[in-house]
């Protein structure tokens, strides 16, 4: 008989009285179930949506934020909606029976492989101990449900989206929010506050924005419009990124292999990366401080304002240099590259092609 001793028997009670306030610790969290079609508040958030097919909704609100799903599809009966409560978060979950393929919502949408797990969440770290199942989603075949919702956002609200495929619409929408889609695309009118779009292989088209936005696509294509305030920072991995009339602080465009074109831009402080792909910048404004334009093999095409400011340095390696303005005094030229300055210089420039061409307007 093993006897244990005078320690073992005062820790019994401290390990049991542990597991008891580690359980009292514990957020209480109040499930509750909510069927097609109808309307339910969400509070004032945060609020975390998460739907593996179908459609994402924002509108502007006020007061409360507000959520209708509906399911839909041959098979959208089997579909379940659960609203968690507690005090730190509000969350939505669509529910999807134990299948391994469930097919895309519509027409054209996108496909993915993924990891469900049985609440309706998915993704995440493979790390974790409830990973999920991986499943298709996408194609023709495979369970017909999805889920279309509508969220109306009050002003500050901070919303996080998870959306597997199909398409998310945000519309007069001013908080802090996050679109994060597998393989969905993303459109966006008239936001402001933070925004995060993390798109995988979707598409990102966004027409006025204020505040910060930052767009992840992976090997999808960014597109922005009528862009003002502190941030614009997009990264496209292989996609292309197209930007017009853009106010901000500071900017930063990283596509990978994809081509950059911004035209009537704004801003002091900025960096483009194409890796391989061309860069076409226009700036037509804005006091120059310090920008950045790096695209690896592929081509630059930089124009500045009449009333530009600042030292350009250009670093060709291989490429050819064509100056097509006047107004430029040559400070210092060898055999790949050169310095060019502007007005009395006081603002920094430099591009550097690698083995791409340089265009100066």
């Amino acid at each position: 008989m093993t006897r244990r001793t005078p320690y073992q028997y005062l820790l019994l009670p401290l390990i049991a009285l542990l597991a008891i306030l580690s359980l009292i610790a514990l957020p209480a969290r109040a499930q509750e179930a909510v069927t097609s079609g109808q309307r339910v508040s969400l509070g004032r958030g945060p609020i975390e949506l998460w739907n593996v097919s179908g459609t994402v909704t924002l509108h502007r609100g006020s007061g409360e934020a507000a959520l209708t799903a509906t399911a839909g599809g041959a098979d959208g009966s089997q579909l379940r909606f659960f609203v968690d409560r507690d005090a730190a978060l509000t969350r939505f979950r669509v529910v999807y029976p134990d299948v391994d393929a469930i097919a895309a919502p519509f027409e054209h949408s996108g496909n993915t492989n993924l990891r469900l797990r049985e609440d309706g969440t998915f993704g995440g770290n493979d790390s974790r101990p409830n990973r999920g199942n991986e499943i298709r989603v996408g194609g023709s075949r495979g369970f017909r449900g999805y889920a279309d919702i509508e969220l109306t956002v009050p002003e500050g609200t901070e919303v996080k989206v998870h959306l597997g495929v199909g398409r998310s619409v945000s519309e007069n929408v001013s908080g802090k929010v996050t679109i994060d889609t597998w393989s969905a695309d993303a459109q966006a009118t008239s936001i402001a506050g933070e925004w995060l779009f993390d798109t995988g292989s979707g598409d990102v088209v966004v027409r006025g924005a204020r505040g910060t936005l930052r767009i992840d696509t992976g090997s999808g294509d960014a597109t922005v419009a009528d862009v003002s305030g502190d941030l614009l920072d997009v990264d496209t991995g292989s996609g292309q990124a197209d930007a017009t009339n853009v106010q901000v602080a500071r900017f930063r465009f990283d596509t990978g292999s994809g081509d950059v074109r911004a035209r009537a831009l704004q801003s002091g402080r900025g960096v483009v990366d194409t890796g391989s792909g061309n860069a076409d910048v226009e700036i037509t404004g804005g006091t120059i401080e310090d920008i950045l334009i790096d695209t690896g093999s592929g081509d630059a095409i930089l124009a500045l304002p009449q009333s530009a400011d600042a030292r350009l340095t250009i670093d060709t390696g291989s490429g050819d240099m064509t100056m097509q303005r006047s107004g430029a005094v040559l400070e210092r030229r060898d055999s790949d590259g050169m310095v060019l300055r502007f007005g009395e210089g006081r603002g920094r420039i430099k591009i550097d092609t690698g083995s791409g061409d340089v265009t100066i307007r």
